[in-house]
């Protein structure tokens, strides 16, 4: 599961760590506390209780480092109030904050920012756990995190609609309403048959786009024309691009 570099980077034991497992004068002890630091380094949580999570490599790699057999970690693990302990005092160590209200906010403004700009909930997932590991925040249960982050995106999506509306103007806004209206006497909306797709290549079908995008320019045009934010700030040097189409009959 863990790389030979990633247990190096982040499971070596510092001075720091070796003047804390001083506390413990058991061998099985300092194996397990050295364990959970290891463990919540790579996590951001401590382990769970039980049963007691352990990964033989982590394991491993932190009895070497004490020159200890790592078969000490199975009584270890069978002492729950010495489990507890050592969580609370390397809290303290490594200055961790629970999962409290106050960082549930933090998250969440955090995370509204994020959706702004990003989609995917995976990589929400992961910004959340990267900003929880800077602000030293035990991770909470993955449930409450997904939650955090679906609730996020969808206000974020609205933050987003309700400025895109704001700076829509209001002729552009019904004209743009109606395309989404079906009439009684037709089988689609407007908008549905300006996305249709193109029928086989030929001249027919290439004026038969022409005039679509006739169609969504003269509305443009009727709609932003009118807008004396749009007007003011267009460029009268400015000159409509042309488009050459070359028809192969």
């Amino acid at each position: 599961m863990f790389s030979r570099d990633q247990l190096k980077r982040a499971a070596t034991l510092t001075e720091e760590d070796y003047v804390q497992l001083g506390g413990c004068r058991r061998p099985h002890n300092r194996l397990g506390f050295a364990y959970q630091v290891a463990f919540v380094r790579f996590f951001d949580r401590f382990p769970q209780q039980q049963p007691f999570e352990l990964f033989e490599e982590l394991v491993c790699f932190s009895a070497a480092q004490l020159g200890l057999d790592a078969g000490l970690i199975e009584l270890y693990r069978k002492r729950q109030p010495t489990i507890s302990e050592h969580q609370q005092t390397i809290t303290a160590y490594l200055r961790l904050r629970p999962f409290d209200d106050a960082a549930a906010v933090q998250l969440e403004q955090f995370l509204f920012e994020e959706s702004c700009r990003l989609e995917q909930s995976a990589a929400l997932m992961a910004r959340a756990r990267e900003f929880l590991k800077e602000q030293c925040v035990l991770e909470p249960a993955e449930f409450r995190i997904a939650r955090i982050v679906g609730e996020q995106r969808v206000r974020a999506r609205e933050h987003i609609f309700r400025r895109v509306a704001a700076l829509v103007p209001s002729g552009l806004a019904g004209t743009l309403e109606d395309l989404l209206v079906v009439k009684p006497d037709e089988n689609s909306s407007g908008l549905q048959a300006i996305k249709a797709n193109p029928s086989k290549p030929s001249v027919d079908a290439m004026l038969t786009l022409l005039d679509k995008l006739k169609l969504i320019e003269a509305r443009l045009r009727a709609c932003l024309g009118s807008d004396s934010r749009i007007r003011s700030s267009a460029s009268p040097k400015r000159r409509p691009r042309k488009i050459y189409v070359l028809l192969s009959v």
